[in-house]
């Protein structure tokens, strides 16, 4: 799932917002999520130096709190190239 940061929480838990990108290629955000941290630091890391990332979780989320097991950083070119893709998509249509 791709969401925007917006705190991490005590340490132990992060508050993000899960976004989409429609046919017109605007980011749009789904709704917010506060979400566990696992106890290794690294996706602690990868998400305290990024505004953008690619996360994954233990199973789905339900309004439950889940755990992240893996985030990826997504800068802000490849945001625009997923953008940029959406809109190709809509316009091969």
């Amino acid at each position: 799932m791709l969401v925007k940061v917006d705190k991490i929480i005590e340490g132990n838990k992060v508050r993000v917002a899960e976004l989409d990108i429609d046919n017109y290629g605007s980011v749009i955000p789904l709704r917010e999520l506060e979400l566990r941290l696992p106890e290794d630091d690294s996706v602690i890391r990868v998400l305290s130096s990024t505004q953008y990332a690619a996360i994954f979780t233990g199973s789905e989320i339900d309004g439950g709190a889940d755990t992240i097991i893996l985030a990826n950083s997504v800068s802000l070119d490849e945001l625009n190239e997923e953008k940029k893709r959406a809109i190709d998509a809509m316009n091969r249509k």
